[in-house]
């Protein structure tokens, strides 16, 4: 045990008070000889000796003294094989070893008590057991309190022992092993087979052989290992250490592939999966496999990292890709009427606060489900501004007035053999009934939103493409395939050519050659384009605040506007909606975003021409939907602070996207 400094103060003291003695003598002209001045050295030395008695005397009081915890005496050892030191309460440095001395500081430790917060200014004397780095190297201290007891002077000392043990080489060991966990992924080219529908037969050998040398090169860069398991499909296996530069880089990959040409074909694009923090290889890939296909449900070209329940979404900036949409819709079709053909009663619901393309698509769903003669009912809770005139309509007809049931009253017709079919959502907290889709063991999805991670998974069918720009052309698509055995009725084609045209904003929006298709079938079927553009005339008072939300307009980025609708009008929603629409229609804005207040909660309309993904700008903020369509809604905030999160939500979009 190191003494502490006081002893070399006290022979200081000393060696000052001999030292003024013999200037005093000098200066009085005393007349001494040397008797004297040995007299004066032999008083020094007695003193001194007498100061260092005193003090090793308290040191070894100190060393020797049983610390009094837990009514259990321990001795503290002088040689104990680990670097430990006594501080006070005021983290002063009384005493330590030989070992504490070599790691720590070394001479600069003489002298000066202070220098332990120097050494350690984030120890926390009140906890028991801490971590601490010193110069690359890190210790476990474990503090013991302890009260020395003078006895011959009645004093206690209140002191903490601190014992240091070593933990360097265990975090280096855990650090690499953390950096060596094997990830999972799975690589799917996206759109192989309609890249080499559009390249000419000679030129396949030469796209598949840079791919695949590119991807080769990608794993070598990476230190990893890729494996193709099918012509457009590869496992690809890496360490987590790679993971984290390749998220630095923002999966540079995406833009490299997409790069590749040969000849005249669409861009080759990627979806990729990848499954991190699983205990085992095995459910590594399943989140591998979960993560991949949520990234084809979003449309593809981008990578989705599956952390626990935890998901990372990069790239994702390109529209959504077709794959082989005919043949897909002909054998849902097929699943579908089977489905329906075996159950006893069908239950049909889309999403919360329903809009044309929501209701259409339950108006399709059942006429299939009336044509095999099954009860059909579409479960709605409320009857919006939005879906108002086709309601009623429909209400004027005497088929419809049992159709149409509310929450509870489908709670207690539905059972577990009940067929439970949703449309234009595929998230059960945004159903209007959830609890149907606990109550059935027969579930059916039909959207076309981008997937989210909290996909309705019990699902027995699911139809689900990204691609379609809308649910009524989804169900569309199937009614062709069923030929003479459907007959479609005005009404129900107006509903569905209705939810088409609300979803593309009159064909202008999302819309392909099967979308005209659709559209076609429904005319042929009785549809009527004047008696549907009546069901989105407004009032007075809707379209007054859609233009004053409009006139109100700013840049809140140089290409994107920004503005509130008024809440005084009967479904500000909705006119939210359609001034969102209506500022694209400016020059240089490239995205809209209008807010309204309603019922303590602000929704959020976005919109967009595809260039600026709107859609993920939403899901920063909770919502989602497509990348020129989305939503969100902010509860409990105020249209200031929803201005200023969607600002935030806003430059995170512009940051991944550099």
């Amino acid at each position: 045990m190191k003494q502490n400094s006081n002893y070399k103060k006290w022979q200081v003291v000393f060696s000052l008070l001999c030292l003024l003695i013999a200037v005093f003598v000098h200066s009085a002209k005393i007349k001494y000889d040397i008797d004297i001045l040995f007299f004066i050295v032999i008083i020094h030395c007695i003193i001194m000796i007498l100061a260092g008695y005193l003090y090793n005397k308290k040191s070894r009081k100190v060393e020797q003294i049983a610390i009094q915890k837990n009514d259990v005496n321990l001795e503290l050892p002088s040689q104990l094989p680990l670097p430990y030191a006594v501080i006070d309460t005021q983290k002063k440095l009384l005493f330590y070893n030989t070992m504490f001395e070599q790691i720590f500081g070394g001479k600069a430790l003489k002298g000066n008590q202070k220098i332990f917060r120097k050494l350690f200014p984030y120890y926390d004397i009140k906890e028991q057991k801490q971590s601490v780095c010193f110069k690359g190297r890190t210790f476990d201290i474990y503090t013991s309190f302890c009260e020395i007891n003078e006895q011959a002077e009645n004093d206690t000392i209140n002191t903490a022992l601190l014992c240091f043990v070593e933990t360097t080489q265990y975090q280096n060991l855990e650090t690499t092993l953390e950096e060596q966990k094997t990830v999972v992924s799975l690589l799917f080219l996206d759109n192989y087979e309609e890249v080499i529908e559009t390249l000419d037969e000679s030129k396949l050998p030469i796209l598949t052989a840079l791919i695949d040398r590119k991807l080769n090169s990608f794993a070598s860069s990476v230190e990893g290992i890729i494996k193709k398991f099918e012509k457009d499909r590869y496992i690809f296996v890496f360490s987590q250490k790679q993971l984290e530069i390749l998220k630095e880089k923002k999966f540079e990959l995406l833009n490299q592939i997409r790069e590749i040409t040969v000849g005249e074909h669409i861009p080759v694009t990627i979806s990729m999966g990848i499954g991190v923090d699983g205990k085992n290889l095995e459910i590594a890939m399943k989140s591998a496999k979960a993560a991949v296909a949520l990234a084809l449900g979003r449309g593809g070209d981008q990578v989705l990292i599956k952390e626990g329940e935890k998901y990372l979404f990069y790239g994702g900036k390109s529209g959504e890709i077709s794959h082989n949409a005919r043949i897909r819709a002909r054998v849902k079709a097929d699943a579908l009427w089977e489905m329906i053909g075996e159950t006893n009663d069908v239950f049909v619901m889309g999403h919360k606060k329903a809009d044309l393309d929501s209701i259409g698509a339950c108006m399709g769903i059942y006429t299939i489900a009336q044509t095999i003669e099954k009860p059909c009912y579409i479960v709605l809770d409320e009857v919006s501004e939005g879906i108002k005139r086709l309601y009623e309509r429909l209400e004027e007809t005497e088929e419809y007035k049992t159709v149409f049931i509310t929450q509870q009253q489908a709670i207690e017709k539905a059972n577990e053999q009940s067929l439970v079919v949703v449309v234009d959502t595929h998230r059960p907290i945004m159903t209007i009934c959830p609890q149907l889709l606990d109550i059935s063991k027969k579930i059916v999805v039909f959207d076309h939103h981008r997937k989210s991670t909290d996909f309705i998974d019990n699902a027995v069918l699911i139809y689900h493409e990204p691609y379609a720009s809308s649910t009524c052309e989804l169900i569309t698509e199937m009614i062709q395939y069923f030929g003479e055995k459907i007959k479609l009725k005005p009404l129900q084609a107006d509903a569905l050519l209705a939810g088409i045209t609300v979803d593309t904003k009159n064909f202008c929006a999302k819309t392909g050659a099967i979308t005209f298709e659709a559209a076609a079938f429904l005319r042929r079927h009785g549809a009527d384009s004047t008696r549907v553009r009546l069901l989105f005339q407004n009032d007075m008072a809707s379209y007054q605040a859609k233009a004053s939300a409009v006139k109100d307009a700013k840049m809140i980025y140089k290409d994107m506007a920004f503005s509130v609708c008024p809440s005084n009008v009967e479904n500000s929603v909705l006119t939210a909606a359609m001034a969102a629409d209506d500022l694209l229609n400016i020059v240089g804005v490239k995205a809209s975003f209008v807010c309204c207040f309603l019922e303590e909660v602000v929704y959020i309309s976005a919109r967009s021409f595809g260039e600026i993904n709107v859609q993920m700008i939403m899901e920063k903020l909770g919502g989602g939907g497509h990348m020129t369509i989305s939503g969100a809604q902010l509860s409990h905030c105020t249209i200031e602070q929803a201005e200023q999160k969607l600002k935030e939500a806003i430059e995170s979009y512009l940051k991944e996207d550099t």
